[in-house]
């Protein structure tokens, strides 16, 4: 059911066939090659219409558990996942004219795009990339409201805030692995059914969902339970326990 998650920089996505999801053509962004190019405004979500599931960071579960159920990918990565829809092509958060749900937080995977960093000519340098395949960028000569992504060849106040956010986004990666590598070391992760029922008598079974287990938890000794309040870890398992009643509030969306 879930998503794959993200595939580290673009420069390796590019030369791999696995693009991470949204990304189709990602190049680095340049005044050379993007200096009369912009983002449509007002933009939309509907790149994310057809998305059931996007990849969550650990410091999102507060805010998204109030809207998603909050899961573990089946893959052997386990990435948290939050789930948008009850199967491939339904994303309920994304309306007919690409507006995400008012007042439902919007994944910050989601925010990133058309935007991803990635390395550039040396380890430490990071570049900014952006999906040129995307409807989201356009000619500033035919859309001259659109933000430009240049001005006079430097990089706009867009384009600054695009890079500091996929950067702040890409350093909580190592925070949430290492949450997601200590419950996998400590064989916590359990498959979970759950049954949909929907307005009219009809209902759902979603299967392969992958849940923190109560017992393995509460079975803690404690000093790692100790550990993991001092790491935050305890608020995010009990987040995770909490989005899942968000199953059936989303089946009246369905």
């Amino acid at each position: 059911m879930p998503e794959k998650s993200d595939k580290a920089e673009a420069t390796d996505q590019k030369a791999s066939a696995e693009l991470p999801l949204f990304y189709s053509k990602p190049e680095a962004l340049s005044a050379s090659a993007y200096g009369g190019k912009g983002l449509r405004r007002p933009g939309d979500f509907r790149f994310a219409a057809t998305s059931h599931a996007v990849v969550l960071h650990a410091e999102e579960f507060r805010l998204a558990c109030a809207n998603y159920p909050i899961v573990f990918a089946a893959d052997d990565s386990a990435v948290p996942i939050a789930v948008l829809g009850y199967g491939q092509g339904q994303n309920l958060f994304v309306d007919a004219k690409g507006n995400w749900e008012r007042d439902a937080y919007v994944p910050a995977y989601v925010r990133r795009y058309p935007f991803i960093n990635g390395r550039g000519a040396t380890e430490s340098e990071v570049v900014l990339y952006i999906d040129t395949a995307s409807d989201l960028v356009v000619d500033l000569a035919d859309n001259p409201d659109a933000e430009p992504l240049f001005i006079n060849g430097q990089p706009s106040e867009r384009s600054k805030r695009a890079l500091e956010f996929c950067v702040a986004f890409q350093a909580q990666a190592p925070v949430t692995a290492a949450f997601v590598d200590e419950i996998k070391s400590r064989d916590m992760l359990e498959n979970r059914n759950v049954r949909v029922d929907f307005q009219g008598g009809t209902h759902r079974q979603l299967t392969g969902l992958r849940v923190i287990s109560e017992k393995a938890f509460n079975g803690l000794p404690d000093d790692v339970w100790l550990e993991w309040r001092q790491r935050g870890w305890v608020s995010l398992v009990h987040w995770h326990w909490a989005s899942m009643d968000n199953f059936v509030r989303m089946s009246k969306r369905a």
